[in-house]
């Protein structure tokens, strides 16, 4: 049976059709009931520790993450989203919310304004860019911050593993100052959730 999946990443390999998963399934990763609560939760233990006054969250599907962020913080993201038929939901869920169709590995100079850039688990979706979206940060975001909430599998990842494949290789691949980081499972996880934040 097919899965939203198998629109993202199938058997190794990368498939980003993000569009048509969108539209064909109403819950992707169940964001409804904000799974990967380990890493949100620590990625807005960060947002506070820091004191941030603004925030672009990349990779906000349907928005539930965006609207934790404004509850725990009061500071309302700028969340941005690959996907057209994602903002559109997510606009009509959290009305209040601002959300814009973006795709950063392209579109993330014009938000050089923002104190902190929030990825929410995107690392796999964007990985052969990553070099190049470092070093627009290192150009337009020099003083600022990043956080980066990421899942890493405990045994059975097949993609991305000559990039890194747990959080100490990610740290030791990005270029910017560890300033915190967290990490967490439960026993019965396959996952292990991660929250690193960097100052730029």
């Amino acid at each position: 049976m097919e899965t939203y999946h198998d629109y993202v990443i199938k058997d190794g390999k990368f498939v980003g059709k993000f569009e048509e998963m969108y539209e064909k399934f109403e819950d992707p990763w169940t964001q409804s009931v904000q799974p990967n609560k380990y890493s949100r939760m620590a990625g807005i233990v960060h947002l506070k520790n820091i004191q941030v006054k603004s925030i672009l969250e990349c990779g906000c599907g349907l928005g539930y993450y965006a609207d934790w962020i404004y509850k725990e913080t009061n500071v309302v993201p700028k969340s941005v989203d690959i996907s057209a038929i994602a903002i559109e939901k997510a606009k009509k869920i959290f009305p209040k919310l601002d959300f814009e169709v973006a795709d950063i590995c392209v579109d993330l100079e014009k938000y050089k304004e923002v104190d902190c850039i929030v990825f929410a688990e995107i690392i796999w979706y964007i990985l052969p860019n990553l070099k190049d979206i470092f070093e627009v940060m290192k150009t337009h975001f020099k003083g600022k911050y990043l956080i980066v909430n990421q899942v890493f599998y405990k045994g059975s990842q097949k993609y991305g593993t000559e990039y890194f494949t747990n959080m100490q290789e990610f740290i030791d691949y990005v270029p910017f100052t560890l300033i915190s980081k967290c990490e967490a499972t439960s026993v019965s996880d396959t996952t292990i959730e991660t929250s690193t934040m960097f100052q730029i």
